[in-house]
């Protein structure tokens, strides 16, 4: 009798275990959907087991506490946010909260920004924390793409930013062309910032570059509105609907390069790597005018009779 009784123990256990296995590692549990969970400092096992019930990640809060018991994760969970899949197993489940691979969230930074713009987007983002203390110089953050996750600050990304334009610029430089009118990396940069806000179009960005490339190396002041409209703004850079006048050309400041032979003293936005790879490899030109085409590009011009009837055309279709 003690016999049987044993055998039907021993049955009835391994048909569990293997029910529980397949359970554990092939049924999804989850929902159709990713979830988010945010497991908190002090969370302990029964807590983080409820908060994925109520989000209805898991079906069964006891078989959850069993399997991380059996696995000795019971004290593993990591605090933070994390995603979970849609579909995922009991184990994968398991995996993802003691992992401590946060859910990244993500904050696109567009080229041609000013330092203050930046600011704004990172404040303006309930999910980053702290106030900006950073000290930042115009045209040191890189324009990109960048994940982040609940732990990090306003500042960090900031940091996260000028790490990826030092870089950036160090290795871009090294293999900068021959013969530029640069003395350094930082004129590098500035002259990046100058192309960046004269042209929105890729394919122009060159072209743009051996205009101002040329006029630098015959000793010609740049001539650009950007300049002016960067201490116009007071460093933000949108005119917000205001016109440029021909008499804001006269003022007299740094960055003015109607006034100023060569660059202006800093950047005047934060360049994205096309831009700092025009200004590093410059397309051969012989041009030295650009002028708005009137269809969101520029016409270029070698000489000063070909750029004024470009820019009659331009006035032609500005005033229509």
């Amino acid at each position: 009798m003690k016999k049987n009784f044993f055998k039907i123990s021993t049955s009835l256990f391994i048909l569990f275990a293997i029910c529980f296995f397949i359970y554990v590692f092939f049924i999804p549990v989850s929902k159709d959907e990713k979830t988010i969970i945010e497991i908190n400092q002090g969370d302990r096992l029964s807590v983080v087991a409820d908060k994925l019930y109520n989000k209805k990640i898991i079906n069964s809060k006891f078989l959850f506490k069993l399997w991380m018991y059996l696995t000795w994760n019971q004290n593993k969970i990591k605090i933070g946010e994390y995603e979970i899949l849609p579909s995922s197993t009991l184990n994968q489940i398991k995996s993802v909260v003691t992992s401590g691979r946060m859910y990244n969230k993500y904050i696109t930074i567009p080229e041609g920004l000013t330092v203050k713009q930046i600011y704004e987007i990172l404040d303006s983002r309930d999910d980053l924390v702290g106030k900006i203390t950073e000290v930042t110089e115009e045209g040191f953050l890189l324009p990109q793409t960048y994940a982040y996750n609940k732990n990090i600050s306003k500042n960090d990304l900031i940091i996260k930013m000028k790490k990826a334009m030092e870089e950036t610029i160090d290795k871009e430089w090294e293999k900068r062309d021959d013969g530029l009118p640069l003395k350094n990396k930082k004129e590098a940069i500035i002259l990046a910032s100058i192309v960046e806000k004269e042209t929105g179009i890729p394919e122009e960005r060159g072209l743009v570059a051996s205009v101002f490339i040329n006029r630098l190396n015959n000793n010609w002041r740049i001539q650009s509105d950007p300049t002016v409209i960067y201490t116009l703004t007071n460093k933000y850079g949108n005119m917000m609907g205001r016109k440029l006048y021909k008499k804001d050309l006269e003022a007299d400041t740094p960055y003015n390069t109607y006034k100023i032979k060569g660059l202006p003293v800093g950047a005047i936005a934060n360049p994205g790597l096309e831009s700092i790879k025009a200004v590093l490899h410059p397309v051969k030109s012989d041009y030295f005018y650009f002028v708005a085409d009137g269809s969101g590009g520029h016409k270029f011009a070698t000489t000063l009779e070909e750029h004024e009837k470009n820019r009659a055309k331009w006035k032609e279709i500005r005033d229509k």
